[in-house]
C-alpha cells in the first residue's frame, strides 16, 4: 500500500460525485439552520457568475503547489511568503533559505503540530485534519446504507455523531459526495509543502505522498468546486472544535477572504492551471 497506507475511505479518484438524493429520499436528515449554507451558496454563485477560468494543463509541481493554496498564504517561520516579484510564487514549491530558517521551521512544525518526522507528518494529517472520511459516513445514514451501527456507540459518541451528522446536512445540497474533500487536500498537501520546504520530507517522499492527493482532486470539475468545498470543510473542522455561532461566521468571513484571494484572475487558482495525471492508455 505504500507510504500512505493511510487516509481512509476517500471515494475513488477520477469517478466524479455521484448525484445527490433529493431531500424526500433521505433519512434521518435534520439539517442545523445556521445561516452558513446560505453564504456558501452565495459564494458558488459569486464564482459561477464571474465565470472560473476553463482548466488549463501545467506541470505536476506546479499542482502539488496549487493544491497548498491557502498554506501558502499563512506566515510560517522560515518559509519565504508572497511577494510581488515573485508572480510564480503559487505554483512553485519553497525551500528553507539557510539552516537556520530549517531550523525555525521545524520548531514550529514541533511546537504547534508535534511534526518532528514523516511519520508523526502522516499521523498528524490523519488524524487531526482529515474530514472527509467522516462526511462519507453521514451520507451512508442519509442514504440508507449506514456503515456501522449506532448502537455500537456510547451516548457520548452517539450525541456528537448526530450532532455534526445534522451540521454536515446544511451542505449536502451544495457539496453532495465532494463534501470535505478539499479541505484534506489543502491542508494535508500544506503540510507536505512544509515539511519538505524544511526538509523532514525529501522530493521522493514529497511525490509519493502527494500523488494520494493528486488523484483525489481529480473528482472536482474546477478550482470554483475545489474551493467551495474547501470552505465548507473548514467550517466543519471549527465545529467539530467546538466552535458555534458567532466564531463559525468569523472563520467563514476569514476563508471566504482567502479563497477570493486564490482566485483572483490570473492568479494560483484563478488561472486555471490544472494537472491531470496520465490514464493507463496515455502511458503506453
Amino acid at each position: 500500500m505504500g507510504i500512505l497506507g493511510r487516509f481512509k475511505k476517500e471515494e475513488k479518484p477520477g469517478e466524479g460525485t455521484p448525484d445527490v438524493l433529493s431531500v424526500s429520499e433521505l433519512k434521518d436528515f435534520h439539517p442545523y439552520e445556521t445561516g452558513l449554507a446560505q453564504a456558501v451558496e452565495e459564494l458558488a454563485a459569486e464564482f459561477h457568475q464571474k465565470g472560473c477560468p476553463a482548466p488549463r494543463p501545467c506541470e505536476r509541481e506546479q499542482f502539488i503547489a496549487l493544491l497548498a493554496g491557502v498554506s501558502a498564504l499563512r506566515r510560517t517561520p522560515g518559509i519565504p511568503g508572497p511577494t510581488e516579484d515573485c508572480p510564480d510564487y503559487f505554483t512553485t514549491l519553497p525551500r528553507c533559505a539557510s539552516p537556520e530558517a530549517e531550523a525555525e521551521c521545524r520548531t514550529h512544525l514541533e511546537k504547534v503540530f508535534g511534526i518532528t518526522n514523516r511519520q508523526s507528518l502522516l499521523e498528524f494529517c490523519r488524524k487531526e485534519i482529515c474530514c472527509h472520511s467522516q462526511y462519507l459516513d453521514f451520507t451512508g445514514f442519509w442514504e440508507n446504507h449506514p456503515p456501522f451501527d449506532m448502537d455500537q456507540l456510547n451516548k457520548e459518541a452517539a450525541d456528537f455523531f448526530q450532532a455534526a451528522r445534522n451540521f454536515s446536512a446544511q451542505f449536502y445540497p451544495i457539496v453532495g459526495h465532494r463534501g470535505y474533500l478539499a479541505w484534506d487536500i489543502c491542508e494535508c498537501v500544506g503540510h507536505l509543502r512544509t515539511g519538505y520546504a524544511c526538509g523532514i520530507l525529501n522530493r521522493e517522499e514529497l511525490d509519493e505522498m502527494a500523488e494520494y492527493w493528486i488523484a483525489q482532486a481529480q473528482v472536482f470539475e474546477n478550482w470554483a468546486d475545489f474551493a467551495v468545498s474547501l470552505i465548507c470543510g473548514e467550517l466543519y473542522w471549527d465545529f467539530r472544535h467546538g466552535a458555534k455561532l458567532p466564531e463559525l461566521n468569523q472563520g467563514l468571513e476569514l476563508w471566504t477572504r482567502l479563497v477570493r484571494i486564490l482566485m483572483e484572475e490570473g492568479t494560483a487558482w484563478g488561472s486555471g492551471m490544472w494537472y491531470k495525471p496520465l490514464d493507463a492508455k496515455q502511458q503506453r
